[in-house]
């Protein structure tokens, strides 16, 4: 009975944003593009430009070509850092359960149809085992791994499941899974070149199983495609860096680059069995599933039209991605609408507007954990609910709770301890202004 009643759901759903689609505003002058591209597990010390030693050189153009954001952070975890990046609502709100999005969230992608938007989702899902959702979220095209299929019937990379506009697709081993998804995601801005289109790409580089890529050497062999090793850690980096400058090239070849904007971030920080060697002689392990900055800070590089070059220090977390795609697509804001993100689209043109984040909060439950974890972070200072207080810009890796701090930092704990008494409960919608109080 449960089934069958989502069943309906899903089908009303469908038929009610197909009704919507249908009386979107397409005659309007063009908008910008957004190509928005997710890695899978890749912190901000896996990238180059934030002073990695690993091979990123299409990502590093990017940077010198837009803007790089140094204080972005997600959510520790993929599926708690995709549901609030394509809602612009902490956790709190709507997260029930790993790899889930309840049917009945608007996304980024409603917003792109919206504004009369063709839109398209490539790559990992990991947000309810149904094909018909990705239609119900909003994407008229997609091409994922982990749809309908659970991750125990296929892997990604060699050997790929994935399903094509609902369709399973024949196995085969001579075919890597990154490749297929980005060639959809290539095909797709092609077939839309004429019009306005959003294209979201959540990578499955670089998520363990750590296998071969086929620009490694043990990829000649059949047998070896899917033995795992950390060696290939690098390489897996060094091909996602090669597929973003495949998807780079072909909006310059379409002639797409002056009206095109080109997102690149991750979704949490790196598996903890990754060490990265960064340049200045450092090395900074992954910090995936915890709480400290190597599982949050992740890269945010943007490049396009009216972007302003160089880099962004303010705070930026994935509640901010939903009104800024709302803002960039030309959509009015719905004062209806409870949200917690807070628009970065005026600093992608003026780094030095004074509407910014002053502190971000974190509502985050490990999949494999009941309870719940909470804290909310400036640049400098970091609270935890149950009462751990650090200067992050000093003490990174959390090492010394300040017990009794400086008139100035007990002033600070108690604003933070007050932003944490906005969300007390879960699931409920308690409205408060994000960051900028």
């Amino acid at each position: 009975m449960k089934r069958l009643k989502r069943f309906f759901l899903l089908n009303g759903l469908i038929a009610s944003y197909g009704a919507s689609l249908i009386a979107a505003d397409v005659s309007s002058p063009r908008k910008p593009n957004v190509v928005l591209i997710m890695a899978d597990d890749v912190g901000f010390e896996c990238i180059n430009a934030y002073g990695s030693t690993y091979h990123t050189p299409n990502i590093n153009r990017m940077a010198s070509q837009g803007m790089l954001f140094a204080n972005c952070h997600s959510q520790p975890l993929s599926t708690p850092s995709r549901v609030q990046l394509m809602t612009g609502k902490y956790n709190h709100r709507n997260y029930t359960h790993f790899a889930y999005l309840d049917p009945k969230e608007k996304t980024f992608a409603h917003l792109a149809k919206e504004a009369g938007y063709a839109t398209c989702i490539a790559g990992k899902w990991q947000l309810g085992y149904d094909s018909r959702l990705p239609k119900v979220f909003g994407f008229d095209s997609h091409c994922l791994w982990q749809l309908s299929q659970e991750r125990e019937k296929g892997e990604r990379y060699a050997n790929p499941l994935y399903e094509l506009e609902g369709r399973i697709m024949e196995r085969d081993s001579n075919l890597y899974g990154p490749d297929i998804f980005a060639r959809h995601i290539m095909d797709f801005i092609r077939e839309n070149k004429d019009t306005s289109f959003f294209a979201y790409y959540p990578m499955a580089l670089c998520h363990d199983p750590f296998f071969p890529t086929p620009d490694s050497e043990e990829w000649a062999s059949p047998q070896s495609r899917e033995k795992a090793h950390l060696k290939y850690f690098s390489e897996m980096v060094s091909y996602m860096d090669k597929i973003v400058g495949e998807i780079l090239d072909c909006i310059e070849k379409e002639g797409l680059s002056d009206n095109t904007l080109v997102i690149f971030t991750g979704d949490n920080g790196t598996n903890v069995r990754i060490t990265t060697p960064m340049q200045d002689g450092s090395e900074i392990p992954g910090g995936k599933k915890g709480t400290k900055f190597n599982a949050t800070h992740v890269p945010l590089i943007i490049r396009g039209p009216g972007i302003e070059k160089g880099i962004n220090k303010n705070l930026i977390d994935f509640s901010d991605f939903y009104p800024t795609l709302r803002d960039i697509f030309g959509l009015p804001s719905n004062e209806a609408e409870i949200l917690d993100g807070l628009s970065f689209y005026p600093q992608l043109s003026d780094p030095a507007t004074k509407n910014v984040r002053q502190w971000s909060f974190c509502h985050y439950q490990d999949q494999t954990k009941p309870d719940y974890i909470r804290f909310v972070q400036t640049l400098r200072y970091k609270l935890y609910q149950d009462g751990r207080f650090y200067n992050i810009e000093k003490d990174r890796y959390e090492a010394d709770d300040i017990q009794n701090g400086s008139p100035r930092e007990e002033a600070v704990r108690l604003q933070l301890s007050n932003v944490l008494k906005q969300y007390e409960l879960w699931g409920k919608d308690v409205l408060v202004k994000s960051g900028n109080e």
